[in-house]
């Protein structure tokens, strides 16, 4: 008898097991679909004193790392990108993927995105790994969307006689061109910086001041998130260039006086899956304080 009730109590107790792994490999495929599918917004306000009057409530959205997804994605994520209503739209690397490259697909996206606001775009490694003959025919689809390539180039953002300056930088040595081109630039408002890189982030920003900007805001990507993240932290597993738990993996960082703005990144690239980690793009608003 009392073998009979232990059989009843073992099998009610393997049912609850049961029933528990099964929620939990629903739960974790549930969030391995939600990571790699959605597009979220992460806002951030951009408040100095020296942002131009007639720059206060410009919005900027940053796009990294979309990695040619194409198809309903891009529909997707080019509504997400318009309902912010966006004066300017930074493209900052791994626009395309190295190795399932889709010229198509970047043409689509970009004439999409140049129909939103105008466009300004730095490489990334992605596009870095292209070789010569693809990375003309890159920056001929760029050139014909309209789209500004910044390599190592720093060029003026004018609203109602007030400007601002944008450099793209493609490797950091791409800073000494900067140094060169900067030295006879008004200083007095903040250098806006879109680099592809996050880790490279303590070195610019020590740069920038000793060009003489008294601030800058530097938009990164390339760090996915750290593609495996503890939820409600910005712990991550790994990020390219960084490694295991990387310093930097998406949010706000702070050097000096310079703040980097750092996108997870729009997409994956090659067999890449996220967890806690889902697809976003950033959306900041300038303020003159």
């Amino acid at each position: 008898m009392n073998t009979e009730k232990t059989k009843k109590h073992l099998s009610r107790g393997s049912k609850i097991v049961l029933i528990i792994a099964i929620v939990f490999i629903l739960l974790v495929i549930a969030e391995l679909i939600r990571s790699n599918s959605i597009v979220e917004v992460e806002s951030f306000e951009y408040k100095n004193a020296s942002v131009p009057e007639s720059f206060d409530g410009v919005k900027i959205v940053s796009v990294t790392d979309y990695h040619n997804h194409g198809g309903a994605y891009e529909d997707r994520l080019i509504k997400k990108i318009s309902e912010q209503s966006p004066d300017y739209i930074f493209l900052v690397g791994d626009i395309i993927d190295s190795s399932l490259t889709d010229f198509d697909v970047l043409e689509s996206f970009l004439n999409k995105c140049t129909k939103i606001a105008p466009c300004y775009l730095c490489y990334g490694n992605h596009e870095l790994r292209k070789s010569a003959d693809d990375l003309e025919r890159y920056n001929e689809i760029v050139k014909s969307a309209g789209v500004t390539l910044l390599d190592n180039e720093i060029v003026p953002l004018e609203r109602e006689g007030q400007t601002l300056f944008l450099a793209g930088i493609t490797r950091p040595g791409g800073l000494v061109d900067i140094l060169e081109k900067a030295q006879s630039l008004d200083k007095s408002a903040p250098l806006i910086c879109i680099h592809h890189h996050p880790e490279n982030f303590d070195d610019m920003a020590s740069e920038f001041e000793s060009m003489g900007f008294k601030s800058s805001l530097i938009f990164c990507g390339h760090a996915h998130g750290g593609l495996i993240r503890i939820p409600f932290t910005r712990i991550g597993a790994a990020a390219p260039g960084q490694g295991l738990f990387p310093k930097y993996t998406g949010g706000d960082y702070y050097s000096g006086n310079s703040e980097m703005l750092l996108s997870r990144g729009c997409g994956n690239s090659g067999i890449t899956l996220r967890f806690f980690d889902p697809f976003e793009i950033i959306l900041c608003e300038l303020k003159t304080g």
